[in-house]
């Protein structure tokens, strides 16, 4: 039997340097793998941050 792998789901470069769409599905799922955070957390900084890229990684880095 093959050996099935978890592969992150991908975004085009262009869209994943930008901002986080929390109601895109694989957007969030993206983000999510990428950030190695929850759903929860993910919600949360972009409550706080905005949905820029640049400033959810910053929340993220600045609370943990």
């Amino acid at each position: 039997m093959p050996h099935v792998r978890s592969v992150p789901a991908a975004l085009p470069a262009e869209d994943a340097d930008k901002s986080i769409d929390l109601h895109e599905p694989r957007s969030v799922r993206y983000w999510t793998e990428t950030l190695g955070v929850s759903e929860e957390q993910l919600h949360t900084a972009c409550e706080h941050a905005g949905a820029s890229v640049e400033e959810v990684r910053r929340y993220l880095g600045s609370s943990s």
